[in-house]
């Protein structure tokens, strides 16, 4: 997947970060405050470690992908915001996953894009029955 995402500008793990600031910053994320995110909540929506997650801000904050600024209203909380940049980014990859998802779904044909797509849901099915037996978390 690394190589779908934006040629190689971004990392899979950023583009993950990123997407799911972007859906917080945006209002779409069930995790996050008044329209932005904590790395703690990122950590949990993504199964990463901490640090891992840390270690992924410091390099998107170093490019100028992100922002980190203190709540005014709570200073204990560090808010994650995307820069102008970071939306840029976030949205050209996007731009490249449509094109490809695109290309591959005319190349399947639709009769093969409607199994592919009942195999996913049952998948997901499946999946969630795994989480819920692990009490949310996809290990054991």
């Amino acid at each position: 997947m690394n190589a779908l995402i934006s040629n190689g500008d971004l990392s899979q793990s950023e583009y993950l970060v990123l997407r799911n600031i972007w859906l917080s910053n945006n209002g779409m994320s069930s995790y996050g405050i008044q329209g932005y995110i904590k790395a703690a909540d990122l950590s949990d929506i993504l199964e990463l470690s901490r640090p891992s997650i840390t270690r992924i801000l410091n390099d998107l904050e170093r490019r100028g992908l992100i922002a980190r600024n203190i709540d005014s209203k709570d200073r204990r909380s560090i808010k994650i915001e995307l820069t102008k940049a970071g939306i840029e980014a976030i949205e050209k990859a996007n731009r490249r996953i449509l094109s490809i998802a695109e290309r591959l779904i005319v190349a399947l044909g639709d009769s093969d894009t409607d199994k592919l797509i009942e195999l996913i849901n049952k998948l997901t099915d499946i999946y969630k029955v795994i989480l819920e037996s692990n009490g949310g978390r996809s290990d054991e």
